[in-house]
């Protein structure tokens, strides 16, 4: 059954359940199982390709995401808020979500490929990213009804379409290792993955779909949606626009080292994302200004303690584990790493600022905010890498991060009057800073993996041993139970 409504016409019942710890363990999970099988994918298909051979793939995933990203890879998040107000509404809306989508990735992908040819890449080049983007039809399904599964809260189908991608993903890494191949292999097996996601997609849209279905005329479908369009483009634009400049004045060597760091800073985007939209339903329907502020501070010292061990793990063990993992001919790739990995922290935070804007439906200003990273990137990229190739691209993706968390808390400070600060922030930083001294130090006099390894488990031991687990737990409990957490925890307001 189809209706067709307005926004005044939607009741405001939801079906979705309150956040559970559970929640974001599950979605953690999915994330973590799908990376895991996406890194071993790339890991194989660095290996067998070599530096140059894989800055081509580095770029063919750069054109395609962008495209992906503008098409409406945003729409997800549009479909956890409305979902999670009126599951008639998610997927009735979620459906036209994938038509419409398909319909701007057609001439999206043709504009991308023009771009390439005006640029004067080979014909193979252009080849490859025609049959790559072919992949956006049937993600733009799967991504919709993934968007509808978390708004209720069924992560369990959601982890298994996850399941279905990475798995087909590890195939066609093991057709790499036993028959080899070039780039066409590698974007043959991303073809393969993105279909049989698409193909269970579709069927959980029949058995889990409801039958009556509220639709939005498409004029007002457009307009409501046309954020979700521009701002993760922007934001995507100036993660990636870097490795565009890079294969143009820097070559296909460079690329290759610098998208191998790289890739790992995308595989630690697991925990934010399954933290914050485990979250995100209940500050979409609540007033987050008061008990949900507590829930998002709480988050964010989840986050940022988080972060910390990454970069000190990754300071420790990237000179070692990198060559060992990509091979002798990636070793430089260790050296970009260790600096692209401090950007982990700032997008942390900024993943739960974003968030916060997103549910208090602020999500306009992040075109603004995207915008000035575009800005920044691109002029520092343009001036920077002809005179120190990829480190100028890592550096460069630090100080962009930077710039647009600034500008983003700004915007939740005129929204909400404050500004929420992770919880127990100084303490965490300073006991990591000073572990990060001692290890970088020791390194000097004792071995470097033995007093690397020391400090990085006295920095876990002090996380359980102060209790810090136990507060940010506190994020996913009910809210009446949440509001005499915090004022028995924190009395007078204020910050641990």
């Amino acid at each position: 059954m189809s209706l067709l409504a307005t926004e005044t016409d939607i009741p405001q019942g939801s079906s979705a359940e309150p956040p559970k710890i559970s929640h974001a363990v599950l979605l953690t999970g999915a994330q973590l199982v799908r990376v895991l099988m996406r890194f071993l994918f790339v890991l194989v298909a660095a290996r067998a390709l070599g530096p140059k051979q894989f800055g081509v793939y580095t770029l063919l995933l750069a054109i395609v995401e962008i495209t992906a990203v503008i098409s409406g890879v945003g729409y997800g998040d549009y479909l956890i808020r409305e979902t999670a107000i009126d599951q008639r509404r998610g997927w009735g809306v979620g459906e036209q979500l994938t038509w419409l989508r398909i319909a701007y990735a057609i001439p999206l992908a043709g504009m991308g490929l023009g771009t390439l040819w005006l640029l004067g890449y080979p014909r193979f080049v252009l080849v490859a990213t025609a049959w790559m983007s072919l992949t956006l039809v049937p993600r733009s399904l799967t991504e919709a009804v993934q968007g509808v599964l978390r708004g209720i809260g069924n992560y369990w189908e959601y982890i298994a379409l996850d399941l279905v991608l990475g798995f087909v993903l590890v195939l066609g890494a093991g057709v790499l290792l036993a028959r080899g191949g070039g780039v066409l292999v590698v974007v043959a097996s991303e073809l393969a993955a993105a279909t049989a996601a698409g193909i269970l997609a579709f069927g959980l849209d029949l058995r889990l779909g409801t039958k009556e279905r509220i639709r939005l005329k498409w004029s007002a479908l457009v307009k409501k949606s046309i954020v979700f369009n521009i701002y993760p483009f922007v934001t995507s634009l100036y993660d990636r626009i870097d490795v565009l400049l890079l294969s143009k004045l820097g070559g296909d060597y460079a690329t290759g080292v610098y998208g191998a760091a790289y890739r790992p800073l995308n595989a630690v985007q697991l925990l934010p994302y399954g933290v914050l939209y485990s979250l995100l339903p209940a500050l979409s329907r609540g007033d987050w200004r008061g008990a949900e502020r507590e829930r998002l501070e709480r988050a964010m010292g989840l986050l940022l303690s988080a972060a910390l061990v990454i970069v000190l793990t990754t300071m420790i063990f990237a000179n070692a584990f990198v060559p060992l993992l990509l091979g002798a001919r990636f070793a430089e790739a260790a050296g970009a790493l260790k600096i692209l990995i401090w950007a982990v922290i700032l997008r942390y935070l900024n993943y739960a600022v974003t968030i916060g804007l997103l549910a208090a439906k602020r999500e306009r200003v992040l075109i603004v905010s995207s915008s000035v990273g575009v800005a920044v990137n691109f002029i520092g990229n343009l001036i920077f890498i002809p005179m120190f190739s990829y480190r100028a691209a890592a550096v460069l993706t630090i100080i962009t991060e930077l710039v647009v968390l600034t500008l983003n808390l700004n915007w939740l400070r005129r929204v909400t009057g404050t500004i929420p600060t992770p919880l127990g922030w100084a303490r965490i930083s300073f006991v990591f800073a000073a572990l990060l001294i001692a290890a970088l130090a020791g390194a000097e006099v004792v071995s470097p993996p033995a007093i690397g390894t020391a400090c990085l488990l006295f920095f876990l031991m002090y996380l359980y041993r102060t209790g810090m687990v136990g507060e940010f737990a506190a994020a996913w409990r009910t809210g009446r139970r949440l509001a005499w957490f915090s004022r028995k925890r924190f009395p007078e307001g204020g910050q641990a």
